[in-house]
């Protein structure tokens, strides 16, 4: 990559403008280095980015036993241009030719595609067993692992999240200019980029909501409570409501009303972001009529469908389901 793309890319990273094609060219660029794209480096400033520069290179070093190249503190980041020329041409002449040589995991796969936003709810199940419904048209920034001691995503848009509990590792969520924390419940959050409003509804369970920058404490919330933060007026405002309603949105597109097999299993496809196939093609066309909350992991909905049309279902090596069965008469 040219240092003066990278470079404007790198600024519009920091003021949180990259589109997700760029987001994917920093991936990759990242990725490069033998790391992941560290979702909040720049909120931290130039020295995080000094720090960095330091450890990719060293980890360089010791992965292809060359020397790299000295590494200049930087105060300011306008200052970063020859830090970004050292790293680009590290990554250009030795990680690149290792990030190209590494197999991509499933995980690392749907992590990327819950970056893109697409026009359909998608149902994610994260590293820790956790789950979240991603609304139509939002992203979901997470690791392939959560190693360190919280568990933190970034989220542009909607989605209803039921966290599994740990008490000594928080799950943490990142949206616009809020910071939400719990350690095992389940709730609402809605933020989407340049909207007036950022809500919060809990479900079930409690959390706990701040300021990003500051971390000035905005509101801790138990169920049927939501807080309102207002962009312009950097305000918040604490309601009651029933929390149930806030989240109907989950069901959309989960309500089938005679529907045929086939053409449910297609909407399940996407929005679990798994192949489903058919050994006998006649179970396509059987009718079904059937209702979910949208907030069901895929196996609970396959269990539902499979046993109304007296179906089974198994996953097979390469990570698809098999739907077996006798077709309608």
């Amino acid at each position: 990559m040219d240092v003066h793309v990278l470079y404007e890319l790198l600024e519009k990273y920091q003021a949180g403008k990259c589109t997700d094609e760029e987001l994917e060219r920093l991936d990759k660029w990242f990725a490069s280095l033998g790391g992941e794209r560290p979702d909040h480096l720049w909120k931290e400033g130039g020295e995080a980015a000094s720090r960095l520069t330091q450890e990719k290179l060293q980890e360089l070093k010791r992965r292809l036993n060359i020397t790299p190249a000295p590494v200049i503190s930087i105060s300011r980041w306008k200052k970063a241009r020859r830090w970004v020329a050292m790293i680009a041409g590290a990554a250009l002449l030795s990680g690149s030719l290792y990030y190209l040589l590494q197999p991509e995991s499933r995980q690392q796969q749907l992590v990327k595609s819950h970056r893109r936003p697409v026009h359909h709810n998608r149902h994610i199940t994260l590293p820790d067993g956790s789950t979240v419904v991603l609304h139509a048209d939002s992203r979901l920034e997470y690791p392939a692992a959560f190693n360190k001691s919280t568990r933190e995503v970034t989220l542009v848009g909607e989605a209803y999240f039921d966290i599994k509990r740990d008490t000594v590792k928080p799950f943490i969520i990142h949206s616009g200019r809020l910071r939400t924390t719990v350690l095992g419940t389940a709730f609402n959050i809605k933020a989407y980029k340049d909207a007036p409003e950022i809500t919060v509804s809990v479900t079930r369970g409690k959390v706990k909501v701040e300021t990003e920058d500051d971390r000035k404490l905005l509101a801790v919330l138990t169920p049927d409570q939501q807080v309102v933060y207002s962009m312009k007026d950097a305000a918040a405002q604490q309601q009651r409501v029933v929390a149930i309603v806030q989240t109907n949105w989950t069901q959309q597109d989960m309500v089938f009303e005679n529907e045929s097999f086939g053409e449910i299993i297609g909407v399940l496809e996407a929005r679990y972001g798994t192949k489903i196939v058919f050994d006998n093609p006649a179970l396509t066309e059987c009718l079904i009529r059937a209702s979910f909350s949208g907030k069901e992991t895929l196996d609970e909905v396959l269990s539902v469908l499979c046993t109304v049309r007296n179906a089974t279902y198994h996953t097979d090596k390469d990570h698809r389901i098999i739907i077996q069965g006798e077709g309608c008469k």
